[in-house]
């Protein structure tokens, strides 16, 4: 995935599932629009797995 922050990703699969509930979303764009839904929810999962792995490894570290 490109260079993307979890909160842009976060905010574009936020307004990805807005269309789809309100039915703004054309047949011909549905498949691309749920692909880049997918893709977006993995990198959001992957990046909160990593922070929290990374803060956890601080903890460790520090004791806490």
């Amino acid at each position: 995935m490109d260079e993307i922050s979890y909160e842009q990703a976060s905010k574009e699969l936020e307004q990805i599932l807005s269309e789809l509930k309100s039915d703004n979303i054309s047949i011909d764009k549905l498949a691309e629009k749920v692909e880049r839904a997918s893709k977006l929810a993995v990198f959001c999962n992957e990046k909160l797995r990593t922070t929290e792995n990374k803060v956890s490894e601080i903890i460790k570290r520090l004791g806490l």
